[in-house]
């Protein structure tokens, strides 16, 4: 089946010991491949727990089920990065008719700290 590699970033700043999301823009369904969560200064990360969910589940219905439901991918500081993913999401926010193009990553820092998040997403295109 032929596809299309795309790859993206975001750049955001996490404060210590609080849960930052940020919403990453990238297709709005695919097969994540490899994801690299670092620092931006190029120093240590520091520890973390980070969580990548398919919906900000701001509104009905996503809003009344758990997170859980929506979860992607879950790493900490021990794997911040991988190229070895076969992982298939899809935006729930969005409609066939308007998609939504965007992953939530939720991110609790011990320190406070600017991060680079990177994705690379396979777009296996539909017969």
């Amino acid at each position: 089946m032929p596809s299309t590699v795309w790859s993206g970033s975001v750049t955001f700043t996490a404060n210590s010991g609080q849960a930052t999301t940020v919403a990453v823009p990238m297709p709005h369904r695919g097969i994540l491949k490899g994801y690299s969560l670092v620092e931006a200064a190029g120093g240590a990360t520091g520890n973390f727990t980070a969580t990548l969910y398919s919906s900000k589940q701001d509104k009905a219905p996503n809003s009344s089920l758990p997170a859980d439901t929506f979860k992607v991918l879950s790493f900490d500081q021990t794997t911040p990065f991988t190229n070895n993913l076969d992982v298939s999401y899809l935006n729930r926010d969005g409609t066939p008719t308007n998609p939504q193009r965007y992953l939530y990553l939720k991110v609790t820092p011990s320190a406070t700290k600017t991060f680079v998040f990177s994705v690379t997403v396979d777009t296996p295109t539909l017969r």
